[in-house]
């Protein structure tokens, strides 16, 4: 029964694509990547080029899919203090600095269902939804840290503060997807778009959020985890919001 099921979809389908004018475009984009779940990193600027295939049902709905290579990435570059306690017991002030940046490459497949609105027999909306799936293949990561710590004295509530006693610093970088406390490569999510279309030009908008973690155990909070005040972790996903544009090379039937 399976098997029967299986043929008839696989014969539909080609009897779509068969009598239906398949669509081939060029599309690139840019827009603001970040995770979600997390408390320190910034949404960044990433980018993706990808060529597409539309195969039209009738003339309202279509099918569409192709192959992106798109780029996300995220940051911080944030300055913190807390007040601890020395090994000899005194008050010390702590001042951290992280500058850290991720990059990740993917490769996606879009598989969306499409309806189009036409404004005139020239131009129209075209309103798309479904879900993708990804595989990183590349990109790298960085972190760059300066901690600076100084002893003061709390008398008669006079507070006496010394020059900085211990400055250390360190940098370090791996790649974004190593098999060491890298991210995971596979992510499957939710694409939404809208397009303005003219003949063969269109121009539109798209979110995606992603429904698996990148990472199992992320801090909430990367400041207070490392000052050990809160130890949470949680499951970030991706999320994006792209502006495209792109051109139909192609239309045959």
């Amino acid at each position: 029964m399976k098997r029967q099921l299986l043929i008839a979809l696989l014969l539909g389908l080609s009897a779509t694509i068969c009598y239906s004018q398949v669509k081939i475009n060029a599309q690139a984009g840019t827009g603001l990547t970040g995770i979600t779940k997390n408390e320190n990193y910034n949404a960044n600027f990433g980018y993706r080029f990808g060529l597409g295939v539309e195969f039209p049902i009738d003339r309202t709905w279509s099918l569409q899919t192709g192959l992106q290579l798109l780029n996300r990435s995220y940051s911080i570059d944030e300055t913190v203090t807390a007040l601890g306690t020395s090994e000899k017991g005194k008050q010390m002030y702590i001042g951290l600095d992280i500058d850290s940046k991720t990059n990740a490459i993917y490769l996606q497949v879009p598989i969306k269902m499409a309806a189009y609105l036409p404004l005139n027999d020239k131009c129209g909306l075209q309103f798309s939804a479904g879900p993708y799936i990804a595989y990183g293949i590349g990109g790298k990561s960085s972190l760059n840290w300066l901690i600076a710590t100084s002893e003061s004295i709390d008398t008669d509530n006079l507070t006496v503060e010394f020059p900085s006693t211990s400055l250390k610093q360190g940098e370090a970088s791996h790649k974004t997807f190593s098999k060491d406390g890298g991210l995971k490569r596979l992510d499957i999510g939710l694409s939404l778009g809208v397009d303005f279309k003219y003949k063969r030009f269109f121009a539109g908008i798209g979110a995606e959020y992603g429904f698996l973690p990148i990472d199992k155990e992320f801090p909430k909070d990367l400041f207070k985890y490392i000052f050990q005040e809160d130890q949470k972790l949680v499951s970030p996903r991706n999320i994006g919001v792209e502006l495209h544009v792109g051109f139909c090379f192609y239309a045959g039937k």
